[in-house]
């Protein structure tokens, strides 16, 4: 099967008279300290990650460098810490040098995987441990708790090991083999050959249905569980990215992949049979934004996080179209309650948006993970304004090339917004308006008769 590629080099607004599709955040101020928790650390901060629980909490989880502390923090919706896991709300782990996933097993046990136990490279080990939604460690697991085996892969960062199959079941990618153990941690002797499979894999997967996604920085792999190749998936059962890169990559709940590179600006939205790709250019909000560190859906939105090129967190919008969604009127949201820091993960639910990273009180040279949570409104312009277009008035040529001339079929006076709802400009009587100082996207003009007609710079 042949892939087809398609790029969006400009993000523009969904078609105004349906949605204008601007949003406001604001930070909750229910939620910890005026919408925002600070977690004081010894050391300094690395990518915290978060995670919705079954429970339906907030896991936060990262490291305390130097010394390799490794934390999970449990909080409850209104940001306080749930004083019933680990040890009032936190849980210690085994002070292993990689970083660290929390995969969910069930509705009540919580997996902790770790690709590298020891800093000296000669010891290749990887672990995983089971713990209750409490924080207690499930003795019944593996051996008192911990899985543990050799390691042949590279410690990818935040690349995932270890998926679960609907009968709790798990396989184990450990770069040159898989490895299927029990809902409880016991090696499966009934798969492959005394539970082991050889095949090369990245140690970096997702489940797929019943199949399993192997992400690489240049490529995807559909294979089954014996390690076969899904001959329908992309070509032969392998999707090439266009450019390699440091991807991070989810899926929605049709089986589409979203893989946001790292080291780059774009998002490769690629379909569930992997045939085609559509590769969205995000912005940089000129050159504001220094690099993308995580992204999240919820609905027909895509909410992305980073650090801008002040060192100071943003958020960006784009709706599944590949469009932007202007945030409190502007390309990006950036967080002035932070003023030194980064936002590393995102979770987006329902109208709210949790975001965790981290924050360096520059004074103290204190370093902080922090959890914000955000409320979502749709802030559009007043949609008694938004009328049917009339055929009695026209613009052209719409789509127009940037710099060039958008003219009226009749005189006209006209209000001109972005669209986020912004006033840009107006006069009185006009024909024609100069497009050489708007910048590539949406727009909306009203008339002084109260038509409203959208256009495209391009």
């Amino acid at each position: 099967m042949k892939k087809k590629f398609t790029t969006t080099i400009v993000a523009i607004a969904s078609v105004f008279y349906l949605n204008f599709d601007a949003q406001t955040i604001n930070l909750d101020t229910s939620f910890g300290n005026n919408g925002i928790v600070s977690i004081p650390l010894t050391g300094e901060a690395d990518d915290l990650q978060i995670l919705q629980s079954a429970d339906n909490k907030i896991f936060a989880f990262g490291k305390d460098l130097p010394s390799f502390t490794n934390k999970i923090y449990k909080l409850n919706l209104n940001g306080s810490l749930d004083t019933t896991f680990g040890n009032a709300g936190v849980l210690t782990l085994p002070n292993y040098i990689s970083s660290f996933k929390i995969v969910p097993q069930g509705n009540d046990k919580i997996l902790v995987t770790f690709k590298k136990t020891f800093q000296n490279p000669s010891i290749s080990e990887l672990s995983i441990l089971r713990y209750d939604l409490n924080g207690s460690l499930d003795t019944t697991f593996a051996t008192n708790g911990e899985f543990k085996t050799s390691y042949d892969g590279a410690d990818g960062f935040r690349s995932n090991n270890t998926v679960i199959f609907p009968d709790n079941s798990i396989i184990l990618a450990t770069g040159t083999r898989f490895i299927k153990l029990s809902a409880n941690g016991v090696i499966d002797s009934s798969y492959g050959n005394n539970g082991f499979i050889n095949h090369t894999n990245s140690g970096n997967i997702q489940l797929s249905n019943s199949d399993i996604l192997d992400f690489y920085d240049t490529k995807i792999e559909k294979i089954n569980t014996t390690g076969n190749l899904i001959s329908t998936f992309a070509t032969n059962g392998t999707f090439t990215y266009q450019n390699a890169g440091n991807y991070s990559s989810k899926q929605k709940s049709d089986g589409s992949i979203y893989s946001l590179d790292l080291d780059g600006y774009t998002l490769n939205k690629i379909s569930s049979n992997g045939a085609s790709s559509n590769i969205v250019s995000l912005t940089t909000d000129n050159n504001t934004l220094e690099y993308y560190n995580g992204f999240d859906f919820v609905g027909d939105k895509i909410y992305y996080v980073g650090t801008t090129s002040a060192d100071s967190p943003f958020i960006v919008g784009y709706d599944n179209s590949g469009n932007l969604t202007p945030l409190n009127s502007q390309n990006s949201y950036k967080e002035t309650a932070i003023p030194t820091g980064n936002y590393t993960a995102i979770l987006a639910k329902n109208n709210a948006l949790y975001v965790g990273g981290d924050r360096i009180d520059t004074a103290t040279n204190q370093w902080y993970y922090v959890v914000a949570k955000y409320n979502i409104t749709n802030s559009t312009l007043a949609t008694n304004e938004v009328k049917t277009e009339k055929t009695s008035f026209n613009i052209f040529p719409n789509p127009v090339n940037k710099g060039n001339t958008l003219y009226f079929n009749r005189v006209q006076g006209y209000e001109l917004y972005d669209m986020s709802g912004k006033l840009l400009g107006k006069e009185k009587n006009a024909l024609t308006i100069d497009t050489s100082k708007l910048n590539t996207g949406v727009y909306l003009i009203k008339t002084s008769e109260g038509e409203v007609k959208r256009f495209i710079v391009k």
